[in-house]
Order: C-alpha cells, then structure tokens, then sequence
C-alpha cells in the first residue's frame, strides 16, 4: 500500500510511516516544520515530507495523488477538500488523537487566528463559530472512510470509530542504564495541564512519592533526548487534568516511560511495569491494516 500520513501528533505519525515502511509499505508523513517544536519530524527525517504552513495544503494535495491511503491526523478541515479532488478513488481515515475531539463542542478560538479575528470584527458570534467547528467534524467524519479513535475514551464521542492504539518506538523508547543516582518520580507541565493539581490530588490520596514536576512547555525536551531524560527517573506520574477533568487514558508520554523502564501510576492511581503489547508497533500496524481493508 501507498500511505500518505497528513499532519502528525506527538509523532503517532511518523511511527506509523517507520513501521509501516518496515512491514512493506510505501508510507511517509507530510508536516509543516513550524510545528516541529520538539524535533519529532527531524528525528524521523527519513519518513518526512517537511514544508512549510503556507505551502502544505498544496503540497497535501500533490504527494495525495501517489497514495491510496490518505490518513488525516486530527485535520478533520481536509477530509472534505480531499474527497471532493479524489472522489472515492482514495481511501480517506480521519484519526482523533484527544484535545482535537473532546473540546469540539466547547473550545477557545485561538487567539489572532482567522476565526477569532472574524469574532472580534463583529462578523460571527463565539457560538457561530463553535457551530461551524462542529459543522466541520461532523462532515469528516461521514466522509471519512472510516474514523480512528487513540484512546478508548475518545469513542463516546464519534460515533462508529474504530479504536486503534498510539505506537511506541521501541526501537527508541527502551530501558537505559545510567550510572547516576536515579531521582524519583517525574509528571509534565504542558500548556493544557496543571500539574500542582496532580501534585496536590496524589497527597490527597496518600501516595508517597517525592514527585517533580518538569515544565515541558516552557523548557522543550527533543524528542531524541527523551529516553535519556525518562531513564533518569523511577516514576512518572500520569494523571492529567485537563478543564477540570482527570483524563482517563494512558498518555504518550506514559506509554514511553513504560518502555523506559519506569514505573507508572495511572489515572486510576493504579502502578503499571512494562508495555503492554497493544502498544507495540508492529501490533498496532497490524491493527491498522484491517481498518484500512474495512
């Protein structure tokens, strides 16, 4: 098969190019590199078409016509643009990833974008423009060949989706023997979470870890360096809390460390050792391949 990845989240698509390339396939990714804020696309080059934001509709459009697979990572806004050039000649999977679908029905427009500049102008209402947002899923998703969910949380909210797992790396992500004094337990400040909640949550419920919270927005670990940065820890505290809500899935982050090595406490305060194989990425290519054959 010829599969062309579009757009990518947290590097699911270019493990999925990687894999899936090693399985026999023609699979790459194509990324805007303004976006690469963590080196994710640099570090799988080889499984890359890299352009830039203003050029990577076009260029979609252009590498889409050597695929029989076009599989969208979140960009519900390019299912329609890509039936209506392809028709039914192209096989076309939208994939929901998290945030992408869980705030559809009640997200911030992002500041200085088209949409809240339209709001501020008078043009549409904060609630038009939620109405449009969802107008715009809906239409994927009925479009769509067929709609991937990467957590089981995610299926309450789109109807007949399949529900495929995030690969590891775990040719990348696996235990690393450092000679230091390991420090104890890690959770990850990102623009979404707060994680003095998660601080304040885990003592609430007498765990007894000696827990440090690392600003990952404000201080970018590169995706090679990860494995490194993971190995230095014995814990990673996965709970998120996110507008008020304890997500309840086993993050990316949390699936790496795993692989790393370290022990992680869930979202059910639960302690789990060792990927499980649901996550290995060869499984999940296999997995994928029936959705694709759906």
């Amino acid at each position: 098969m010829r599969i062309l990845h579009v757009w990518d989240q947290a590097g699911v698509a270019f493990v999925l190019a990687k894999y899936q390339k090693l399985r026999g396939h023609n699979s790459k990714a194509i990324m805007a590199r303004e976006y690469d804020k963590y080196g994710i696309g640099r570090f799988y080059n080889e499984f890359i078409i890299e352009t830039i934001k203003e050029d990577f509709i076009q260029r979609s459009l252009y590498e889409a016509r050597s695929a029989d697979i076009l599989h969208i990572h979140s960009r519900a806004d390019m299912v329609s643009m890509f039936r209506k050039e392809f028709g039914t000649s192209k096989k076309i999977i939208l994939q929901y990833h998290g945030s992408d679908v869980r705030g559809i029905k009640k997200q911030k427009l992002p500041h200085r974008s088209k949409l809240s500049d339209l709001v501020v102008r008078g043009i549409f209402t904060y609630r038009r423009i939620r109405d449009i947002i969802l107008r715009v899923h809906l239409n994927a998703q009925r479009m769509a060949d067929a709609v991937i969910v990467s957590t089981p949380d995610l299926l309450p909210l789109v109807s007949n989706a399949f529900y495929v797992p995030n690969p590891v790396d775990i040719e990348h992500f696996k235990p690393h023997i450092l000679y230091q004094k390991k420090k104890k337990a890690l959770t990850l400040e990102t623009e979404v979470t707060n994680a003095q909640w998660v601080l304040d949550y885990c003592k609430n419920k007498n765990i007894s870890l000696d827990i440090e919270i690392y600003d990952r927005s404000q201080n970018p670990i590169k995706h090679a360096d990860m494995p490194s940065f993971l190995g230095q820890y014995t814990d990673y505290v996965d709970i998120k809390y996110v507008n008020e809500t304890i997500l309840q899935a086993l993050s990316k982050t949390g699936l790496e460390a795993l692989a790393c090595g370290l022990s992680v406490l869930d979202y059910k305060l639960d302690r789990r050792h060792g990927l499980p194989d649901e996550y290995a990425p060869m499984n999940v290519v296999s997995r994928l391949e029936s959705v694709y054959m759906h």
